[in-house]
């Protein structure tokens, strides 16, 4: 390393620990032009590259380094990092298993592999090598949340929630436990502790649409249909477009009487995934309901792989356009619409847990976004629990 190299090293090293990575990452990629065979300035560039989001340049050259390195341990991890946060689950996955052959005990690879395993469907592999990471980590919040997510896919509820409990007792910000906790709550429709805990993760991760999806689904269940559209809507801005989402709000439109909404949702959904089901369910249930028994029979019906018959589409792409659907069918004008009650939610941030920060390194890929503080003033929560239907009526 040449001394002019080391001098943009050690300022780059320095302006890291201050906490200011962009300049950090300015000062590492000066050193490393300066000296580019420094392998030490070569991955302390790809970690600032890969801490600052920049996957496909930190994947490139840790990569290059772990070619010209085989055994340079720690650039392999966080080449298993970057790979896993990219998707790439299947190099991830060889990289941790490469890794825990030379150290056992590595924590990084360890908690890797078992979201890899997670992410795959192996829960009971991933359950395994969580357990063997809470050895080494046993209060760390990242790996008693994998831990937990393990055991609620394993079907090991009661534990799982136990599990979920205790890290937010140690952090109530730790939003992958407060989201992991309402998914399993859900199966067992508890209902308002989904609100509460949803609510508040939704508070520390406002740009998150999931949050705003488990809240749909909470209170979807308790019958409030019209919060539920609300929360599943406000996902939906936030750029929520799963299959799952998209037939999320074609069933609340349905059960809302908007019909036109029920069939664009449900269309949409076929078009992320005309292989899925659920679209077709929520296309055959909305055309039922306008009395079009026929086409939604033909629909309702359709073999698994078989796209959407050309004809039904176009008549459904009509009836959209036409906005007819929003219309109620002639036989059925009589019923009342289906409404949820108008009543007031409570919006208290109530929780029986309380709170203190992450403690694992890993809890960077666990949580993709940082909560950050955000206080109970600045957090502006979309109108999900009804409450400007609410002041209309009394207008």
């Amino acid at each position: 390393m040449t001394a002019a190299a080391r001098k943009a090293f050690d300022e780059a090293v320095a302006l890291e620990n201050s906490g200011d990575l962009d300049m950090a990452l300015v000062a590492y990629l000066k050193a490393q032009e300066l000296s580019p065979q420094d392998t030490e300035i070569a991955y302390r560039t790809a970690s600032a590259l890969l801490q600052a989001g920049f996957l496909e340049e930190a994947q490139s050259q840790l990569r290059r380094i772990v070619f010209s390195e085989p055994d340079h341990l720690k650039a392999r991890s966080s080449l298993g990092n970057c790979q896993l946060l990219m998707g790439d689950h299947a190099n991830a996955s060889l990289n941790f298993k490469e890794i825990l052959e030379q150290e056992p005990n590595s924590r990084n690879a360890l908690f890797g592999l078992a979201t890899v395993k997670l992410n795959e469907g192996n829960a009971g592999e991933a359950e395994v090598l969580s357990r063997r990471l809470l050895e080494h980590l046993p209060d760390s919040t990242a790996a008693l949340s994998l831990f937990a997510e393990s055991q609620a896919k394993t079907s090991q509820t009661v534990s799982a929630i136990a599990t979920y409990r205790k890290v937010l007792k140690s952090d109530q910000n730790y939003t992958p436990a407060l989201l992991g906790l309402s998914e399993t709550l859900l199966l067992g429709k508890r209902y308002d502790e989904v609100i509460r805990h949803t609510i508040r993760a939704s508070q520390l991760t406002p740009k998150d649409p999931r949050p705003l999806e488990l809240l749909a689904d909470a209170l979807s269940g308790k019958g409030d249909l019209e919060d539920a559209y609300e929360a599943a809507e406000a996902a939906f801005k936030l750029g929520s477009r799963s299959v799952f989402a998209l037939v999320r709000l074609s069933v609340l439109s349905r059960k809302l009487g908007n019909y036109t909404s029920a069939l664009k949702y449900a269309l949409a959904a076929h078009d992320v995934d005309n292989s899925a089901h659920e679209p077709f369910n929520a296309l055959g249930t909305a055309l039922a309901s306008l009395k079009h028994a026929k086409k939604a029979r033909a629909v309702l019906t359709v073999k698994a792989g078989q796209g959407l018959d050309g004809d039904i589409r176009t008549f459904v792409e009509s009836l959209v356009e036409s906005d007819t659907g929003n219309v109620k069918p002639e036989a059925s004008s009589s019923k009342k619409t289906e409404t949820s009650p108008k009543r007031r939610t409570s919006l208290k941030r109530a929780s029986d847990d309380t709170l203190t920060a992450e403690e694992d390194e890993n809890s960077r890929i666990h949580q993709k976004q940082p909560a950050g503080n955000v206080s109970e003033d600045e957090f502006q929560l979309p109108n999900v629990l009804g409450l400007s239907r609410q002041d209309r009526s009394k207008a």
